[in-house]
């Protein structure tokens, strides 16, 4: 018994050993268990990684790829830019030398003008010095005259005054007679005198100043004339012929003269005693022209800009009319034919007309169809196979696609747009021509939805309600071209004639109806000539970047404007601003309907 109980603790203990190995072996297989877990999921946190890395550098690369596509296509519009400014550079340099040549001939006439100018300083200096000492005698007359006047008019009352008194009463009349006969022959006396001796003196006043005037012209003559030239030959003697009777008749001409300005310097003899001063003498003065070279400015090298009042398109095309101003549209703009008009629509629908191709009063050229830049519509009607009219795509672009999740929507809805239609017109409802900011974001996206068009496919891209720009009328002309919005809208303006295919329509702006300032508020014509120095400042720039080819012009305003423009009167505006720029007719035609005609027609 007790060997069995022995084997079997032995037996026991020899399972516990057993069962302690199995548990060790247990918990090490339970360890190795968890570092393989472990392992793994570091692996698969490397392969996510990895995953990631690859991705990220895929999507480089296509930034890469793009941004080379962009920068190459930047190259080519460079290429094209430097080509532009090189053959300007050469037409500049030619303007340049006549320029040149012009002013060399100025400053020759500029020179021979002073030297005329001179000799005939010289001359007049000479005359007011003569005429100088002939003013001092009439003085020195009348006062003698006037002091014998005196003399003579006193002794003759006293002798009357003397014989009167002493027959009514020796001392009473002789008081008497003295102070009368004094007062009276003393205004008597004054009065011959001064008459006596001012015409005596004007007489020998005028002897004196018609010898001296004569005796200057002719020392002047002889100056200039040589005596001997009569000797010389039959030719010469004929020239002195003729400037001997050209002497002759100068000097009658100048005597007359001399007398018409003598009768009118002379003072009375009233206000000259009076006042005991000489008048002040207005001295003979010299015409502008002898201090001027010849004018040059209107030879065949520098004609005169054409009259507002006689420069006129052949035709109009409206190329921005909206679908409620249809009913107000004519077939003529102050006496010129409105030749059709592109007609922008409120929805995608066909309004009735347009399937004849007219409409009640004008000929519609071609319509554009509202889309909207937060998303690509479901669907696309052609409205151009129902009514045989060409169609374009039109949209608006406000300060809420600026930010970058609207902005990268509108970029894929443009791409969309591009993709659909061979023109897109897009209604800028943001300031980004003064604003730097929002030009760069309103750039980023222009550049992004059209790098990626095929390099065969043309799209025109219009934008309208940037010419003339949303404009303060509160700050004051003159402050303008020095004003940071002012200089921001010329660098813009030139950035984006860039785009190769890019125009700008001419529409009236979202400006208020009155111009602050001098002119009267009251008076239209004050208010006209104010509206266009204002718009002919935004013009320039823009005729320097794009040219004339690549303006449009247009009579309705943005759909955010409140209100409609009377047509007629923007086209008066627009066409006199032009005029007022000295632009030519070929151009005038070309902003007015010829640029409309080629962009909206059939693609």
């Amino acid at each position: 018994m007790n060997l069995v109980v022995a084997e079997e603790e032995k037996q026991a203990q020899h399972l516990r050993s057993t069962l302690r190995s199995t548990g060790d072996m247990l918990d090490q297989e339970m360890r190795r268990a968890k570092q393989a877990e472990s392992k793994a999921e570091f692996a698969e946190l490397r392969a996510r990684e990895l995953a990631v890395r690859v991705n990220t550098a895929e999507m480089g690369k296509r930034y890469a790829e793009s941004d080379a596509a962009r920068a190459n296509e930047e190259m080519r519009r460079y290429q094209m830019l430097i080509e532009s400014l090189e053959k300007q550079v050469t037409k500049f340099q030619a303007d340049i030398r006549v320029l040149e040549r012009q002013r060399n001939e100025a400053d020759e006439s500029a020179s021979r003008a002073r030297d005329t100018a001179r000799k005939f300083q010289t001359e007049l200096s000479k005359q007011q010095a003569k005429e100088k000492v002939i003013e001092e005698s009439p003085m020195y007359c009348r006062k003698k005259w006037f002091v014998t006047g005196h003399n003579e008019g006193w002794d003759a009352g006293y002798a009357e005054g003397f014989d009167d008194g002493r027959e009514d009463g020796f001392e009473e009349g002789r008081q008497y007679g003295i102070r009368e006969g004094r007062e009276s022959a003393f205004k008597q006396g004054r009065m011959i005198s001064q008459k006596g001796g001012f015409e005596y003196d004007r007489e020998q006043g005028l002897d004196k100043k018609r010898q001296l005037a004569l005796h200057a012209f002719d020392e002047f003559f002889t100056a200039e004339v040589d005596e001997n030239d009569y000797t010389v030959s039959s030719g010469l003697s004929q020239r002195w012929t003729v400037l001997l009777h050209l002497h002759i008749l100068v000097k009658i001409c100048f005597i007359q003269l001399f007398f018409i300005i003598m009768s009118f310097a002379l003072p009375l003899p009233s206000a000259g005693l009076a006042s005991g001063r000489r008048r002040p003498k207005n001295l003979p003065s010299l015409p502008l022209s002898a201090f001027s070279p010849p004018s040059t400015g209107t030879s065949d090298m520098f004609p005169l800009p054409p009259t507002p009042s006689a420069v006129f398109p052949g035709e109009v095309v409206d190329a921005h009319l909206r679908s409620e101003a249809l009913e107000s549209a004519s077939l003529d703009l102050v006496g010129t034919e409105v030749a059709g008009a592109v007609l922008l629509l409120n929805d995608p629908s066909i309004p009735e007309g347009l399937q004849s191709s007219l409409t009640q009063n004008v000929r519609v050229l071609s319509v554009a169809v509202p889309f909207d830049l937060s998303a690509i519509p479901p669907d696309h009607p052609d409205l151009s196979e129902s009514s045989g009219i060409p169609q374009s795509l039109y949209t608006s672009y406000t300060a809420s696609h600026e930010a970058p999740e609207a902005r990268s929507q509108a970029i894929e809805t443009l791409k969309w747009a591009f993709s659909n239609s061979h023109l897109v017109d897009i209604d800028v409802q943001s300031d980004i021509m003064s604003n730097v900011a929002k030009y760069e974001v309103f750039e980023d996206l222009l550049m992004k939805a059209t790098a990626e068009l095929p390099g065969d496919r043309k799209v025109n891209l219009v934008l309208s309600n940037i010419l003339p720009p949303p404009h303060d009328l509160s700050l004051p002309i003159v402050k303008l071209l020095s004003d940071p919005s002012y200089r921001n809208y010329q660098g813009h303006s030139a950035s984006l004639s860039l785009f190769p295919n890019l125009y700008v329509k001419f529409t009236p702006p979202m400006w208020n109806q009155t111009i602050p300032g001098p002119a009267d508020p009251a008076s239209e014509t004050d208010q006209h000539r104010e509206w266009k120095r204002r718009i002919k400042m935004f013009i320039g720039p823009v005729v320097e970047a794009f040219g004339y080819e690549r303006i449009i012009f247009g009579t309705s305003p943005s759909f955010a404007a409140p209100s409609l423009l009377n047509p007629a009167d923007w086209y008066a505006l627009v066409r006199e601003s032009f005029a007022e720029l000295a632009v030519e007719q070929d151009a005038i035609d070309a902003i007015f309907s010829l640029n409309a005609k080629r962009i909206y027609g059939s693609p």
